[in-house]
């Protein structure tokens, strides 16, 4: 037999399949040019050398990550469903006189081809686009626009590597397929599942106990540190959860309604409970996939918009005044030379100081169960200690009276006490054996130049004097060891000009510093500038935008893929039904009306998941959000309604297109 036989026989395949295999070629496409680009971008030596680089390398590698793994999942599931509209076809070959290896070097040629079309269209697409998307990041972070243009061969290869290993994979997952099944078995693959789901109460039990477990750990859990450790746990619950659901629950669902003879035995309600059931049973897997991917495209777009939206304000709770020096250990001489170079560092480069302040504080961590605060040093393995965990911060009666109008006295073992939101109600305090009696509990505390958004309860404790401090100093010392903290003093002034004359202020009170305590007699000195960390933050929530984007997209791509090749087969198995309804005696227009009316259940039924999904994770999302110290819930919830918003109409848009396959294939 003539050796390109197998290969024309392909081709032919190919475009007799169009309909299937083109819309998996333009995704295997769109998503290897993705890989590329994301790549291209993380090696590119311009954006390397720009500031954040570093953050924003982080970020771009972890994206390419995520692509590679995703890539593999969605490649292997749209392959199964090629394969099973593929297998009757297959099977009519096998009757007809073709062997099995035959088969199999058909399907060779064909994943070749495959293949070839989807990684070097990629490449060309990923390299057409790689600069354009290049010039929306850097806008995005408001970076210089990097000149020149070159391709990635880093990039290129690793895209090649892993898209013909994926390609292999599937080939020899299709070959294992056939050459298992026989040829009756083969002919039979698109009809097979006909016979009525079963009632699956046991797994649908678990899917509830599994997402009633997940939205609690979302809702209940309230430390962020401790959101951090359970949010992969709850993730894991959720997804278990959504496919124990719409696989069992569904049904259980849909059989109860049709126990409900005055709700069944309606025209609409007959025929809409009976084919759901089914569609249900066919579908299950796959809507499952689509509301698991449109939560994470909700979930990812909204928290990374709200940190790039509300990085001002977030930045402005880090850092209350736009330059701050911070000394470790200081002695007196110390801290009024900070006072002395911070003036001389801004009359040096021009700018005036339109306000600055100063305060000395300890700050340390303890665990607060009722009216003892437990210090302990949690090791890895060892029992977390009981309790909350808070942060104290400790200063003296001297250096409040810099902030109050009035003052009270106050004795050895008393205290004052400001918290925002910890308890009010304790009448003492008992701290590395020491008993600190509340004297009275502060309405508000106008320390400026502290940095009082954190994402804990935080507690400002002002002490009688110094002595008292250097106790409480030594006692954190005994505990903590290496890791203990200093007493540390902070002076915070804004000046005048912009962001160039605040950095060079920076710069020159840093130089003076390094001049006038050279070997950091006076203690360890460490300053901050806002303009300076706000490029920096730009690169790491412009960064994280940028991903959430970009694998936003990529989702969604799966989404629409997902969606357009439920509703082919749809409308495979609904041509058949058609044609029975309407031999029943039902007219067109019910047959129309019932069919289209348990279309939209279905492709509908996982945003509507999807957002219960997001409502659910909000109080998450919003915690895990304060690690990067975004404390703004309303400007949170703005942006995720936005995002609702925006992808509602999106899959409403790819529900109308895809619809129109469906409805094609029916009539």
């Amino acid at each position: 037999m003539n050796r390109l036989f197998y290969g024309r026989l392909a081709v032919g395949n190919l475009k007799k399949n169009a309909g299937l295999y083109l819309p998996y070629i333009l995704a295997a496409i769109g998503i290897s040019a993705m890989y590329y680009i994301m790549g291209a971008i993380a090696r590119d030596e311009g954006i390397m050398e720009m500031r954040g680089a570093s953050e924003l390398f982080m970020i771009l590698a972890l994206g390419c990550c995520v692509i590679a793994i995703f890539t593999v999942i969605f490649l292997f599931y749209t392959n199964s469903f090629l394969m099973k509209r593929r297998k009757k076809e297959f099977g009519l070959f096998n009757i007809l006189g073709m062997e099995k290896r035959h088969i199999g070097k058909m399907m060779f040629w064909e994943t070749v081809m495959v293949a070839f079309i989807s990684i070097a269209g990629g490449l060309i697409v990923g390299i057409v686009l790689n600069k354009l998307v290049l010039l929306a990041l850097v806008r995005l972070l408001e970076f210089d626009v990097p000149f020149g243009f070159h391709i990635s061969m880093a990039s290129l290869t690793s895209v090649i590597i892993l898209f013909a290993c994926i390609f292999a994979a599937t080939l020899v997952y299709n070959l294992f397929q056939v050459q298992k099944a026989s040829p009756i078995e083969l002919l039979r693959s698109t009809s097979q599942g006909e016979r009525e789901p079963k009632t699956r109460w046991i797994l649908t039990m678990i899917g509830l106990l599994a997402l009633g477990c997940g939205y609690g750990i979302a809702i209940v859990v309230e430390s962020p540190i401790k959101v951090l450790g359970m949010f992969f746990l709850a993730v894991l619950l959720v997804i278990l959860g959504t496919y124990c659901l719409f696989t069992a629950g569904s049904i259980a669902v849909l059989k109860l309604l049709r126990r409900n003879k005055n709700y069944y035995y309606k025209t609409s309600h007959f025929t809409s409970v009976s084919g759901m059931i089914y569609r249900m049973k066919q579908n299950a897997v796959g809507l499952s996939n689509i509301c698991i991917l449109s939560t994470m495209v909700l979930i990812m777009l909204a928290g990374t918009l709200s940190l790039y939206v509300g990085r001002d304000v977030s930045l402005q709770a880090r850092y209350p005044k736009e330059i701050m020096i911070h000394g470790y250990q200081m002695t007196e001489s110390g801290k009024a030379l900070l006072q002395e170079c911070a003036v001389q560092g801004a009359a040096d480069t021009g700018v005036s100081i339109e306000n600055i302040s100063s305060c000395t504080n300890l700050s340390f961590s303890g665990y607060k169960e009722g009216e003892d605060i437990h210090v302990e040093e949690w090791r890895e393995g060892a029992a977390v200690p009981e309790g909350e965990l808070v942060v104290t911060e400790w200063l003296t009666l001297e250096e409040y009276q810099q902030f109050a109008e009035e003052v009270p006295s106050l004795a050895e073992d008393e205290i004052l006490v400001y918290t925002k939101n910890g308890a009010h109600d304790d009448s003492q305090y008992r701290v590395g054996g020491q008993t600190f009696r509340i004297k009275e509990y502060l309405p508000s505390l106008a320390l400026d130049d502290m940095q009082i958004e954190v994402m804990y309860d935080i507690y400002f404790i002002v002490v009688k004097d110094e002595t008292v401090m250097q106790k409480l100093n030594e006692f954190q010392n005994s505990v903590y060891g290496e890791r203990a903290s200093d007493i540390e003093t902070v002076v915070a002034l804004d000046v005048s000009g912009g962001e160039t004359e605040e950095i060079a202020c920076k710069e020159r009170i840093d130089q003076l510093l390094a001049e006038k305590n050279p070997d950091s007699k006076q203690g360890a000195v460490r300053i901050d500038s806002r303009s300076q960390r706000s490029n920096e933050d730009m690169a790491v929530y412009g960064g994280f935008l940028f991903l959430g984007i970009f694998l936003g997209f990529v989702f969604l791509m799966a989404t629409t893929m997902i969606i357009y090749y439920k509703q082919v087969s749809e409308g495979y198995e609904d041509k058949e039904r058609f044609a029975i309804m309407r031999k029943v005696g039902m007219s067109k227009k019910e047959v129309r009306s019932s069919i289209r009316s348990q279309i939209i259940k279905v492709f509908f039924l996982p945003l509507v998941m999807a957002c219960i999904h997001l409502l659910a994770a909000f109080p998450m999302m919003n915690r895990l959000l304060m690690l990067f110290g975004m404390m703004d819930v309303k400007l949170v919830g703005v942006c995720t309604a936005i995002t609702v918003g925006v992808f509602a109409v999106i899959y409403l848009i790819v529900y109308s297109i895809t619809a129109k396959t469906y409805y094609r294939i029916v009539n």
